[in-house]
């Protein structure tokens, strides 16, 4: 098993994001990940060619969408799934979860404590408890590490952990564009070739873990095999 760095929550300008897909590739490898994925706000129309240059260029692209409702961000990463994210919604939100489930995706609730902006609405999570029990993945950090919402999702997370949910621990810089800020990362911890449904089985597994300048932040407590 070998540990790869990742960024899980990605945007180029087929959503709101300032990057072309070919840029967003450049810019990982810069700065030296091996893998990203790619979650335009309720589009994957930038997947293919994100692949394409990640091919090109030596770095993972996992196809993705970021369901962007006014209750709460999902990622969605795997690109199996075909849902209409203008039907996910509290009380539709569940068997979606699902559907992305059987068709091979893995689900991670995004910034859920982080209030939206008119463009990108319904930032902080409320979607139903029952959620916690089917997502695979909770962004326990976001954006800048230091950012006061950052404590609040990390102590939501750590709760839910002793309650019993399994749910790995991933860190989202939803990025959008060039920042001088220093970000994290999410380990993850994968078996066999790199690749993208050893990556999602990664997550799947929580052998996750986020980390700052090869400082862990925060590790997926150990997850029972399903």
């Amino acid at each position: 098993m070998k540990k790869y760095k990742f960024e899980l929550h990605c945007h180029t300008y087929h959503s709101d994001g300032n990057f072309s897909p070919e840029e967003l590739v450049l810019s990982a490898r810069a700065a030296g990940l091996d893998g990203i994925a790619l979650t335009d706000h309720n589009t994957s129309s930038g997947v293919a060619e994100a692949v394409y240059y990640g091919e090109k260029y030596g770095v993972l692209v996992i196809p993705g969408i970021e369901w962007t409702t006014f209750y709460g961000h999902m990622t969605v990463l795997g690109g199996h799934s075909r849902i209409d994210w203008k039907s996910v919604n509290p009380t539709t939100v569940a068997d979606k979860i699902k559907e992305a489930h059987r068709a091979g995706d893995v689900c991670i609730l995004a910034h859920p404590y982080r209030v939206g902006y008119p463009v990108c609405t319904g930032g902080m999570n409320e979607f139903p408890q029952e959620i916690f029990a089917l997502i695979d993945g909770y962004e326990a950090v976001s954006e800048d590490v230091d950012t006061p919402t950052n404590r609040r999702q990390t102590e939501e997370y750590l709760q839910l952990i002793k309650q019993g949910y399994r749910i790995a621990a991933v860190y989202g810089r939803d990025w959008h564009r060039p920042s001088n800020i220093e970000y994290a990362v999410t380990e993850l911890a994968i078996e066999g070739a790199l690749n993208v449904e050893n990556a999602l089985e990664a997550i799947r597994r929580g052998r996750t873990a986020i980390i700052q300048n090869d400082r862990e932040i925060l590790v997926t407590p150990e997850r029972r095999e399903v």
